[in-house]
């Protein structure tokens, strides 16, 4: 899962949501490192993606990217899922797309908690370049797939998989939405203006 989803899954609380935003960063036993609900979102945040890569749905996306991209497939399906539950967004949120980024920018822009490098300023950049809305275009998927090609050191095909989208769309939509009701069901958030109920299309 990618940012998107995991700010959908958290409690929506500021702690959980830094949690959920951080648990890539960090590594290991994670308690007492963090306040208690911040350990709560790198938990959950752990325990969504292990849900999501030992689903048979999410290996079925997996197994739809090209032969000389396979290694990032995971990587791939992340970000795509967030452009389909962004498209998608009415299905299962009743508070509106904008105003629910606006609140997870809110909350990790205005942190108070320790927080290790490089994340301050991911989520600096994040905010100001608006990551989270510009997975709803397939430009801004493009982009998102260039900025990960660049971070890593050796050379690689990331910088094309918008091409993964374009030759599987239907494909990998449907597959998100048999996937995230799953999803949500298991870590449906405890307010009720986030997840709504999710209602079979």
């Amino acid at each position: 899962m990618n940012f998107l989803a995991h700010m959908v899954c958290s409690d929506n609380s500021p702690e959980s949501m830094l949690g959920n935003f951080i648990a890539d960063f960090v590594k290991g036993n994670v308690e007492g490192r963090f306040p208690s609900e911040v350990v709560a979102g790198i938990r959950n945040h752990r325990k969504a993606d292990f849900f999501t890569d030992s689903h048979d749905i999410f290996a079925a996306s997996r197994r739809l990217i090209s032969r000389s991209r396979r290694r990032f497939a995971g990587v791939i399906i992340d970000v795509l899922y967030d452009h389909f539950l962004t498209t998608g967004w009415d299905r299962y949120c009743s508070i509106g797309l904008d105003a629910f980024v606006g609140r997870v920018y809110e909350n990790l822009g205005s942190h108070e908690v320790s927080i290790p490098h490089p994340v301050p300023m991911v989520i600096e950049k994040m905010i100001r370049e608006d990551w989270l809305r510009c997975y709803g275009t397939v430009e801004g998927i493009d982009g998102t797939f260039r900025r990960i090609s660049r971070r890593l050191r050796r050379e690689n095909t990331l910088g094309t998989a918008i091409e993964e989208l374009e030759q599987n769309y239907d494909r990998l939509q449907n597959h998100f939405h048999c996937f995230f009701p799953q999803l949500t069901a298991r870590f449906r958030t405890t307010h009720g203006d986030v997840v709504a109920p999710v209602a079979q299309r």
